[in-house]
């Protein structure tokens, strides 16, 4: 505003000076015609009109480059925010993560110790423990993957990978779930394909712990391993609480969680689907999210052979 107003200022005094200039040399010709009627001081006016015109046209440039450099900056503060948000989110929950299998672990080895159990007692025990167990190493598997994938590629072993037992093996680790979900499977046979063998399996792990983690008690899951000529493909149906249709790309960003009541019962880290979402990207595969039918999401992972 200050440029602009300095800039009227001058254009103005300019004008002043220059018309009165000319008036003073019209004057001397003699001339009965006013000056200020004379195309000399026509031209003259038209000429400092059309010189205001364009300072107003580059002020208002200039502003619109103004606002949008502070909307800009406004955009990128705002996600500096919440990634910070995000990451405090993160520390917190991974320290619950962390904190209540071992806990758990620990309460069952010293029960087992200080007590004589009976058999049906022990093996629930065993049982608790050992989910516990795989939950925790599901975790820390989780959390060192996500560093790895996060910028470099070049850290995978491509092998030949037989899907399909990759597949049931990680099903039958959560056979036993506290929550008591059916597992449904539907894998077809001698399924292969070149990939990170380990890679591989932090994917449907995850799907299936976030199935579970997002579904009530007693209520069932079905994941199938089908191929066609051109890819493979996994799918994973529950019948959860859902995720909104506004949330559905960015459930895949790092660090990320639906914010509603259902969900915040839930402990994350929020790393899970990251990882999945990285390895599609990674391997120039699909992931597509969709609503089951009555309840609950359908993820169906696509790799291209």
């Amino acid at each position: 505003m200050w440029w602009g107003y300095l800039l009227f200022s001058k254009n103005e005094q300019a004008f002043t000076e220059k018309a009165e200039l000319d008036k003073i040399n019209y004057q001397s010709t003699h001339n009965p015609v006013k000056y200020e009627q004379t195309q000399s001081y026509l031209q003259l006016q038209v000429k400092y009109r059309n010189y205001r015109v364009m300072v107003i046209s580059e002020g208002l440039f200039f502003l619109i480059l103004q606002i949008i450099g502070l909307l800009q900056v406004r955009r990128i503060f705002g996600k500096e925010i919440e990634l910070a948000a995000q990451q405090t989110n993160f520390l917190h929950s991974i320290t619950h993560e962390l904190k209540s299998p071992l806990s758990s672990v620990k309460l069952a080895l010293q029960t087992m110790a200080k007590r004589a159990l009976e058999p049906e007692q022990k093996e629930k025990m065993v049982n608790n423990a050992l989910s516990d167990v795989v939950r925790l190493e599901s975790l820390v598997d989780n959390i060192l993957f996500a560093a790895k994938i996060e910028r470099d590629t070049h850290g995978f072993s491509n092998e030949e990978v037989n899907l399909s037992d990759t597949v049931r093996s990680a099903v039958a680790k959560f056979v036993n779930n506290k929550k008591h979900i059916q597992i449904r499977t539907a894998i077809r046979d001698e399924v292969y394909y070149e990939t990170d063998r380990m890679g591989f399996i932090s994917v449907v792990m995850n799907l299936i712990e976030n199935s579970i983690k997002y579904s009530d008690d007693g209520s069932s899951m079905e994941v199938s391993l089908t191929e066609s000529d051109s890819a493979v493909i996994l799918t994973v149906k529950d019948e959860g609480y859902g995720i909104p249709h506004e949330y559905k790309d960015k459930v895949f960003e790092k660090f990320y969680r639906v914010g509603n009541e259902d969900t915040r019962k839930a402990k994350g880290t929020g790393l899970g689907l990251f990882i999945v979402g990285r390895f599609v990207q990674i391997y120039k595969g699909k992931i597509k999210l969709s609503d089951n039918s009555p309840k609950g999401s359908i993820f169906e992972l696509s790799l291209p052979k």
